[in-house]
């Protein structure tokens, strides 16, 4: 459903049912607009609330008021040119605030230098973390004697000076191509 009107009119949320709702999305141009009208709406019972925000410094402080998804088009557009300059075979990145790290989805290819090893005797960069490793369909916790083999698409946390050499534990020898 799409509202017309003031969204931070109480009658409106009440007429919309808003409680009933499984989710509401605010996307106006004004950042205070959708937090406001996302508190509301949680406050009349919405159990979701995804709001856009522009401004960065707003990010932090409205997922401590219990806004569930911050939209940010800064970071979503710093996601996707992340993915595009990544090397190796880097299928998603995400940007952690400020600059902090990134969370990697790397896909180990045949001839990744990581694949056929035990975690434990990866020469893993301080500050990288294997956080899941996806293995035909199924979700593996990495432990230190997980072997990773070819095809494991992995949650990789590291942090922004260890990005490099992430990039190369899922670099492919030329014998890939």
């Amino acid at each position: 459903m799409v509202l017309r009107g003031d969204v931070l009119d109480p009658e409106l949320l009440e007429e919309a049912n808003v409680g009933n709702a499984e989710a509401v999305v605010a996307l106006t141009n004004d950042d205070e607009t959708n937090i406001l009208s996302s508190l509301l709406a949680k406050r009349y019972g919405c159990p979701r609330a995804l709001t856009l925000i522009n401004k960065s410094t707003y990010t932090s402080l409205v997922s401590e008021l219990g806004i569930d998804v911050v939209i940010s088009p800064r970071m979503t557009t710093v996601s996707t040119i992340l993915h595009h300059v990544r090397r190796g075979r880097i299928r998603a990145v995400h940007s952690l605030s400020e600059g902090f790290g990134e969370v990697l989805e790397a896909e180990a290819l045949e001839t990744a230098p990581i694949v056929g090893k035990a975690i434990k005797d990866i020469a893993m960069p301080a500050g990288v973390v294997f956080g899941a490793i996806l293995r035909d369909g199924e979700v593996v916790m990495p432990r230190a004697n997980t072997v990773i083999e070819a095809n494991d698409r992995i949650v990789v946390f590291a942090g922004s000076e260890q990005i490099k050499k992430v990039e190369k534990m899922f670099a492919v020898r030329l014998e890939y191509f």
